[in-house]
């Protein structure tokens, strides 16, 4: 039999389309992301004198973003919990790909640890000034950074197979650039657990967390398929 491969591209970018991307809840957060590991990567890179104005002002602006997305995410939990129990009724299909579905399962477990960790525990801790004075080095703090790196592990060792068994030439960018997420991720997951001190540094995290943030908007852009843009570029006449 002939096998029919639906091609995808990107939707051509429009006032309405970008509107409508980066205001979905998921993307507003990867926006204040950018902005957050920006003013981390300036602090480190370029402000670094503390009395300097525009450092304390770079500084506030990054407690105050770390605040906000904490709290931005603080029920993300819920969502880990309903996708562990899509996995687990799919493990229970017969002609499911396990492994794939293990490492989802893997990194929806690692987040259901993370999520409360890194938002609850951090929200209930004393703030001086809106930054938080007691979290980073704690046990709550550490545990939540492995159960982070864990999670990008999973999702690494998922997006690498579905990389070397893509057949369609036109998904493989996406792949690869999928896995440079995971990376990116992964750096900011271990430089915040402090395990690769001083190889991975403040700034270093601030890079990765803006690529991390910026590879998400990227590929969470909307697609359609060729026939889809022809149709809407030439609608049929109605009969």
């Amino acid at each position: 039999e002939t096998r029919h491969v639906t091609t995808m591209e990107p939707v051509p970018p429009s006032l309405e389309v970008v509107t409508k991307h980066l205001n979905s809840l998921g993307n507003k957060d990867k926006v204040i992301k950018i902005f957050q590991y920006a003013a981390q990567a300036l602090m480190h890179y370029k402000y670094k004198d503390p009395t300097n104005p525009t450092t304390k002002k770079i500084n506030t602006l990054f407690w105050s973003l770390v605040l906000h997305r904490k709290l931005f995410r603080c029920l993300n939990f819920l969502i880990e919990i309903v996708n562990i129990k899509k996995r687990l009724q799919e493990l229970q299909v017969e002609k499911n790909d396990k492994i794939n579905t293990l490492l989802l399962l893997g990194k929806n477990i690692a987040f259901l640890f993370f999520w409360p960790l890194d938002n609850f525990v951090y929200l209930c801790m004393p703030h001086t000034h809106g930054r938080l004075t007691s979290f980073d080095g704690t046990p709550p703090a550490i545990a939540s950074y492995h159960c982070w790196t864990l999670a990008n592990l999973c999702s690494f060792a998922r997006n690498l197979r579905l990389y070397l068994s893509e057949e369609n030439s036109w998904a493989l960018p996406d792949r690869k650039l999928a896995l440079v997420k995971d990376v990116a991720d992964t750096i900011v997951s271990v430089g915040f657990s402090k395990v690769a001190d001083p190889l991975i540094t403040w700034g270093h995290i601030g890079m990765a967390g803006i690529v991390s943030a910026v590879l998400h908007l990227h590929l969470g852009w909307p697609k359609q398929s060729i026939a889809e843009r022809k149709q809407k570029k030439h609608p049929r006449k109605s009969e």
